[in-house]
């Protein structure tokens, strides 16, 4: 670990380029035996900004995925908010782009995480990453239950479309899903509305 990883401040940013994103800085405390940290605190991070309309329907769920290094996943827009982070010593690069309508359609922002960093992700926001540790799981609290008929909600864009100018890490290597292959490019994306994302 780096040594900025441990006993950072809890503080929040907020992300200017994609309107509703945040990150945090989450405090590690570590020693021999290994770390902990509180990965969401509600008390703690709501006055630093965390968006209080992610609790309005008190549906939660939590989804880890486990990936190996290489793996590039995304850019997905699921019809949620998502706090995203990671739960172990892995490491990604992770990559937003706003697919919503408006002046900041297309915006990218990028950075990597590790178990110090977590992300809010507003609904309509695409949300991909790439494993750049040996494994990595990634942690994905959302505010709506999975259901299969939510699928066509959902958008998506192609991680590699060179007009988004996202830097991946040895794209030409990645291990990527077909789907998400045959994602389309920003310019053949409809933008969605805001009746889309209620």
């Amino acid at each position: 670990m780096s040594e900025d990883f441990f006993e950072k401040e809890l503080v929040a940013r907020t992300i200017t380029d994609i309107p509703g994103m945040v990150e945090f800085d989450i405090p590690v405390h570590g020693d021999n035996r290994g770390w902990f940290k509180e990965n969401f605190q509600k008390e703690k991070m709501l006055p630093l900004g965390f968006p209080t309309e992610f609790f309005k329907d008190d549906k939660l769920q939590n989804n880890v995925s486990l990936s190996r290094k290489g793996v590039l996943r995304g850019l997905h827009a699921e019809p949620w908010d998502k706090y995203i982070s990671v739960a172990d010593s892995g490491k990604v690069l992770g990559a937003w782009v706003d697919l919503r309508e408006g002046g900041s359609f297309g915006n990218v922002y990028q950075t990597i995480i590790d178990a110090s960093k977590g992300i809010y992700v507003p609904r309509g926001v695409a949300n991909g990453f790439q494993v750049l540790s040996d494994t990595v799981s990634y942690s994905y609290l959302v505010n709506d239950y999975w259901a299969l008929e939510l699928k066509p909600k959902y958008a998506f864009v192609n991680y590699a479309d060179p007009t988004l100018g996202i830097t991946w890490d040895d794209v030409e290597h990645a291990e990527v899903s077909e789907a998400d292959k045959n994602h389309p490019l920003l310019k053949d994306v409809e933008p969605l509305t805001k009746e889309q994302l209620k």
